[in-house]
C-alpha cells in the first residue's frame, strides 16, 4: 500500500512539474514589441539561449553566452538605484508606445517602466530591424532615467 502511495505521489509530482514551452515556438521577432516579449519570456523561463539569440550580432560579439547569463542573473544596475537587471527586465511594465530612433529608420526604443513606492524608472531598450524583417535588441545601447517618486 505504501509503495503504491509513493508511486502515485511521484507520478502526480512529475505531471505538475513541466518545463515552459520553448520561446521560439510561441513568440516571433517580426515586431519590436514582440521581440521584447520573446526576450522577457525566454529570461523568465530560464531559456537564456533564446534570449541571447535576440541580441544584435555586435552585442553577441562583445558578450559571450556565459557573460550574458551572468548579467541576467547577478548584475545590478547602479545607475538605476541598484535594481537587478533581471528584476528590471521582468518586473517592469512595457510602455504602449514605441519611439522611433532619429538616426535609424529601422530602429525603435521600447521603454520598460519600473515603479516602487519611492522610485519611477524608465529604461529603454534599443531595437533594430534587419533587411529580412527580424528585430534585434542592442542590450549595450540603452537609456534610463530615474524620475524619482512615482507620485
Amino acid at each position: 500500500m505504501f509503495t503504491v502511495l509513493i508511486s502515485l505521489l511521484s507520478t502526480a509530482a512529475s505531471c505538475c512539474l513541466s518545463n515552459a514551452p520553448d520561446a521560439d515556438r510561441h513568440f516571433y521577432r517580426d515586431s519590436a514589441r514582440e521581440t521584447v516579449r520573446y526576450f522577457r519570456y525566454a529570461i523568465d523561463a530560464q531559456q537564456h539561449n533564446f534570449a541571447y539569440q535576440c541580441l544584435t550580432p555586435s552585442a553577441q560579439q562583445q558578450i559571450s553566452p556565459l557573460a550574458f547569463e551572468a548579467l541576467i542573473r547577478f548584475v545590478d544596475v547602479p545607475e538605476l538605484g541598484g535594481v537587478g537587471l533581471k528584476t528590471l527586465l521582468m518586473e517592469s511594465h512595457v510602455a504602449k508606445d514605441e519611439e522611433a530612433v532619429a538616426s535609424d529608420p529601422n530602429g525603435r526604443w521600447i521603454t520598460l517602466i519600473w515603479t516602487t513606492d519611492d522610485q519611477y524608472i524608465e529604461y529603454s531598450l534599443l531595437l533594430s530591424r534587419d533587411s529580412s524583417g527580424i528585430w534585434w535588441i542592442d542590450l549595450l545601447s540603452t537609456r534610463g532615467v530615474d524620475l524619482g517618486s512615482p507620485s
